[in-house]
């Protein structure tokens, strides 16, 4: 099991904007189509981000193959791509044996 840990730059005054958008359409989009969404955050400085958790790189690959092969992708993707200033930042983390996360 792993999470990645996504945070997206919005152009400056529409983080707030964004995170809406992010909670009420692409998290359900994504979770519809079988992704565990962990948590979402709006962040300082017009930033959003959001935990991901796949069992392995198999159900990652499942999942995001689902999402990108839904019929409202390009809408929702080309939504958020006017909203952001910059490419997203992903970090992953896999859980350490004592972690409460695993």
């Amino acid at each position: 099991m792993f999470y990645e840990i996504r945070t997206e730059h919005a152009r400056a005054g529409l983080g707030a904007e964004l995170a809406l958008y992010m909670d009420e359409i692409v998290i359900p989009l994504h979770q519809e189509r079988g992704m565990t969404v962990v948590g979402s955050f709006a962040g300082a400085e017009d930033t959003f981000v959001w935990i991901r958790r796949f069992e392995d790189e198999a159900d990652r690959e499942r999942v995001l193959d689902a999402v990108h092969g839904h019929p409202r992708i390009g809408t929702v993707a080309d939504t958020v791509s006017a909203m952001l200033n910059r490419s997203e930042f992903t970090v992953r983390l896999e859980p350490t044996s004592r972690s409460g996360l695993r």
